[in-house]
């Protein structure tokens, strides 16, 4: 029996060997086959896909602890606040349903993941990042197609102070529920913040849009119908194209950046 219980213990070790074994490793940093085959099923990808995006990774993490990046604690509480309000709930009421979920341990060491990255990213576009007037107006020119909208819109806005009541209505757009607000309204374009103006742009007639936290509660429209076309002024739409512009050149300068990065990397495969 003794004999038996050895040779099982034994053979365990020799297959979790194999599990977690070197398959690769970047600039002296190892890969195993169990961080493949986690990747690989969290990410929904192929192996070989999960293996080059732990490597990009194990990139990143090195130039965080090259450059001396660093997340506080502060920084750490004031992102959390930030998604928390977001969902209509104070820090503590946030921090409670991770702890009952288990899951706030996990939620902190992948806020600071994220945040660090964040700073790594700025610090490498941050002198090459640049979008002149010229430019914008180019792409304004170039694309007009992009900035058509209805000249007149009837929507409905549902407000309330739960989520949950706004997918109800979703669900069931007859139902009645005193707690939820309704204002019927026609507006012209003119009368539009761009960020509605995009969003209604997008919605289809006789569709919902998605709900939105605007700070005090939960809000989304009905569209019921949209009349006329015209184009949105360049005044009105230039931040937003600033914005997509930057984003697009920000995506280019990282992918340079790294894929530069690594071309340059000790790579070694494993069999």
């Amino acid at each position: 029996m003794k004999k038996l219980l050895i040779a099982a213990v034994f053979s365990l070790l020799i297959h979790a060997q194999v599990l977690d074994k070197i398959v690769a490793s970047i600039n002296n940093e190892p890969i195993t086959s169990y961080e493949v085959e986690k990747t690989s099923e969290q990410l929904n990808v192929s192996k070989k896909q999960a293996l080059q995006i732990l490597m990009d990774k194990k990139l990143i993490e090195s130039e965080i602890k090259k450059r001396g990046i660093d997340v506080d604690d502060f920084e750490l509480q004031n992102a959390m606040e930030k998604i928390a309000n977001q969902n209509g709930l104070t820090l503590l009421e946030f921090k409670n349903i991770l702890m009952q979920k288990s899951q706030y341990k996990q939620f902190v060491n992948d806020l600071k993941e994220n945040l660090l990255k964040q700073k790594l990213f700025n610090q490498i576009v941050q002198t090459k990042l640049h979008v002149d007037d010229k430019e914008i107006e180019n792409y304004y020119k170039e694309h007009k197609n992009e900035f058509t909208v209805f000249k007149t819109i009837q929507v409905t806005k549902y407000s309330a102070n739960n989520r949950q009541l706004l997918n109800n209505v979703k669900q069931n757009p007859l139902a009645t529920n005193l707690k939820i607000k309704q204002e019927t309204k026609v507006y012209s374009y003119k009368e539009l913040p761009v960020n509605l103006l995009f969003l209604f742009k997008q919605t289809k007639v006789g569709e919902f849009t998605p709900i939105i936290n605007d700070g005090l509660g939960y809000s989304m429209y009905y569209v019921a119908r949209k009349d006329g076309k015209v184009y949105m002024p360049f005044d009105k739409v230039k931040m937003a194209i600033a914005n997509k512009l930057i984003a697009q050149k920000r995506e280019m300068i990282l992918k340079d950046y790294f894929s530069k990065l690594k071309n340059r990397a000790y790579i070694k495969y494993y069999n």
